[in-house]
């Protein structure tokens, strides 16, 4: 599906508003009067402002029969001067549940985190908004409303045999402020999301959270001599997995129901920051079905091809880099891209 969007410029921006547009569902939240009171004075830019000259995002669900993948792609305004781009992708699996509650909820809760403290960075503001967001989802889903999907065929949509799991999601979202040229990032699995310089050359890339990383099987280790009944991550075909029921994830990290956490399966991210220095710069975010098959190098010379050199939009970009993962057989995946 197709999801074109061209940013508006700086200058036609409202200064003023009370309330955050969410881009795809074309509503508005309402902010109550005692929230905005609490708001402080506009952020100052330390940086000279940045302007986005495209965003646009594609998704598409590959060889597998459904589509558990999803995506953020939205402007936050504050009560004054402050504006912030946030995109994103969810890595759904055993159904859409997690995936989609994070989709829907997350604009939201990072609304109301730059409602509480206006002049805080953005990568403290997404962290707070995530975690958040975690936690209404642990609160909120019960192994009925959001257990692991199964199909026509009585086979868990993952392909796994667990009858107590609950469907999670992973998630790589940026946090692009365009006052100071600030960039949050939050990474919590292994979607992954990049930035290139108008030559081509990564400046800066997140880090997939596996059970075999260095720093992945430490966190295990320390869990072990807690005695924190952790899974153990094992290795198989050169593959790290870490066992949760009959399921073995491929991650370490993930939004998930309480068995899976309770196992070492968390949603606790790595938060990172980029500052924005010059001009023909852009940042892509995508699932791990896009990075199982185009590296990030590859995929940074691409777009600086179809995007510097060929003129290609943001939204066409991001339908080529999926359809070309998906003639190299990727599964499902979604890319938001965005051009400054």
């Amino acid at each position: 599906m197709a999801v074109p969007f061209s940013s508006r410029q700086l200058k036609d921006r409202p200064k003023s508003a009370t309330y955050v547009t969410l881009h795809f569902d074309r509503k508005a939240v309402a902010v109550r009067d005692d929230a905005a009171k609490k708001v402080q004075s506009p952020i100052p830019s330390l940086e000279a402002p940045i302007q986005v000259d495209d965003q646009g995002a594609w998704s598409s669900k590959g060889r597998r029969k459904a589509q558990e993948d999803a995506f953020v792609l939205h402007e936050v305004h504050d009560t004054k001067q402050r504006t912030v781009i946030l995109a994103g992708v969810m890595d759904g699996h055993l159904g859409t549940a997690a995936s989609h509650f994070v989709r829907d909820n997350l604009p939201e809760a990072f609304y109301t985190e730059i409602l509480r403290e206006s002049m805080a960075p953005t990568d403290g503001l997404l962290e707070r908004a995530w975690n958040d967001v975690c936690d209404d989802y642990r609160a909120e889903c019960s192994i009925e409303s959001c257990a692991a999907e199964y199909n026509k065929e009585g086979l868990l949509m993952a392909h796994t045999a667990s009858t107590d799991t609950e469907a999670g999601s992973t998630a790589c979202i940026m946090a692009l402020d365009l006052q100071t040229s600030h960039l949050g990032v939050l990474n919590c699995g292994d979607p992954r999301a990049l930035v290139i310089d108008e030559k081509g050359d990564i400046r800066f890339q997140t880090s997939d959270h596996t059970p075999g990383s260095e720093k992945e099987l430490l966190r295990f280790e320390e869990a072990k001599s807690q005695g924190l009944g952790y899974s153990e991550p094992f290795c198989q075909l050169s593959k790290w997995r870490l066992p949760v029921g009959e399921y073995n994830y491929a991650v370490s990290r993930s939004l998930e129901g309480p068995f899976a956490t309770s196992k070492g399966i968390v949603s606790m991210p790595d938060v990172s920051t980029f500052q924005f220095s010059g001009p023909a710069m852009i940042a892509v975010v995508a699932t791990d079905g896009f990075w199982e098959v185009i590296d990030s190098k590859e995929a940074a010379r691409i777009l600086h091809r179809i995007r510097h050199k060929q003129g290609t939009g943001a939204s066409d970009a991001a339908k080529t880099l999926c359809s070309l993962a998906v003639e190299r057989g990727s599964s499902t995946m979604s890319v938001p891209s965005l051009s400054i």
